[in-house]
């Protein structure tokens, strides 16, 4: 079982790392993983057809929800209210959301982004517990917890809103 290492990267906490595939026929699908160093596609044919991008993805949802699981926990005791929950989706347009439910939902993709960045979006959604809006309150919290959340705002493409 010979590794090929493909044209493709993939980002993983800020960094780019080589993808390699590797056929093994006794694999019952595709799965991709990561070794420190670089990821592995472990495909059970060499097939042109192989959704190695799906894999990728399944990698990413897995891997997030291990890691926001693990910041949850790290930030949480500096709130006084609970999240109820938290999944991980596929959404077009936002890096997490807080519902008033206390539900949180937190974007897959977080997991090509630096570690701060992933801290702010976790921040950020465990504020919305508190202020269920963007108001001077709300960011005035996210401050005090995550000092630096206008540079992880910058890396992520997003702006600062405020509730009129």
């Amino acid at each position: 079982m010979m590794k090929k290492q493909t044209n493709s990267q993939c980002y993983y906490l800020g960094k780019a790392y080589p993808l390699y595939t590797k056929v093994d026929a006794s694999a019952k699908k595709t799965t991709v993983e990561w070794d420190g160093e670089a990821f592995i596609c472990i495909l059970p044919k060499d097939d042109e057809k192989t959704d190695i991008a799906g894999a990728i993805k399944l990698f990413y949802k897995r891997a997030s929800r291990k890691l926001i699981e693990e910041r949850l926990r790290f930030y949480q005791p500096g709130f006084k209210v609970k999240y109820r929950s938290f999944a991980i989706e596929d959404s077009l347009v936002k890096w997490g959301s807080c519902n008033s439910k206390r539900n949180l939902t937190f974007h897959w993709r977080l997991m090509a982004y630096p570690m701060d960045v992933i801290d702010y979006v976790v921040v950020h959604e465990l504020c919305h517990l508190v202020h269920m809006n963007h108001d001077r309150s709300f960011w005035r919290l996210v401050g005090k917890v995550y000092p630096g959340y206008k540079e992880a705002m910058e890396i992520l493409g997003t702006v600062k809103t405020r509730d009129i």
